[in-house]
């Protein structure tokens, strides 16, 4: 399931690789949910099967890593769980409930709070201000006289130094023929053409190559190639450099 923002610090740097291989190498590219989502499966294991059709949804299944205490932080491996999103979703139902609660319950508290201080600001009495006495001629002409007021010289407003975006690394998976061309036919589970008539001679193989053009990799099923790409955008990740003291 995608990451909230506020949520990103919680998970350790290298999640990317952790999780393509709880989905790839460990799980196979299938849900490793056995009655966790309180399901019950054929055969004790959810039949979804990554980048599929749901076998009871009917949508395209997107493999996801699950941890089971909720709990970003533990990402031992008996804590994560590879998850279709319906058996995640269910996984997470209790929990999402819970915080929710807890959510809504925070908010009404805070306006609760935010209306007893208002109604207690109205019920607070006010002096009223008595008058000033009046002064003598003389004595008001004296005060009519403006004084002269000092204002700060203006300093330049110092504009913080932007700092440049780098550009966002991908690497789109296609599929190919077997003479390396890609595929854009429609084809069977299997990479077979649905229409014989179109030319098309199936699909062989999946190739992604990295923007950034240092990569390349060609594999016969896309869950290797996916847990590839993920290792090699690993490798694009780098560390913030530590700021240099102004005396240095």
């Amino acid at each position: 399931m995608p990451i909230r923002p506020e949520n990103a610090h919680r998970y350790p740097s290298n999640w990317r690789e952790i999780s393509a291989r709880i989905r790839f190498v460990r799980a196979g590219g299938r849900c490793e949910c056995s009655g966790q989502c309180h399901l019950v499966h054929p055969g004790g294991r959810c039949p979804a099967l990554h980048d599929q059709p749901h076998p009871v949804t009917g949508s395209q299944v997107g493999l996801t890593t699950a941890h089971l205490d909720h709990t970003p932080e533990n990402g031992a491996d008996s804590n994560l769980i590879a998850a279709c999103q319906q058996c995640h979703l269910r996984i997470d139902a209790g929990h999402h409930r819970v915080t929710r609660s807890i959510t809504l319950a925070a908010r009404a508290a805070a306006a609760g709070q935010l209306a007893l201080e208002s109604i207690a600001a109205l019920a607070v009495p006010v002096e009223p201000t008595p008058p000033s006495p009046e002064l003598p001629a003389a004595a008001a002409a004296a005060y009519d006289v403006p004084l002269p007021l000092e204002l700060p010289t203006p300093q330049p407003l110092i504009t913080p130094r932007e700092t440049p975006r780098m550009a966002r690394i991908t690497a789109t998976i296609k599929p190919i023929h077997d003479d390396k061309t890609v595929c854009t036919h429609p084809v069977t589970s299997t990479g077979k053409p649905r229409d014989p008539e179109s030319g098309c001679t199936g699909r062989a193989a999946y190739t992604a190559t990295c923007s950034a053009g240092d990569w390349t990799a060609t594999s016969k099923t896309k869950a290797e190639l996916e847990y590839l790409r993920d290792v090699h955008f690993g490798t694009h990740i780098t560390k913030p450099v530590a700021a240099v003291p102004a005396n240095a």
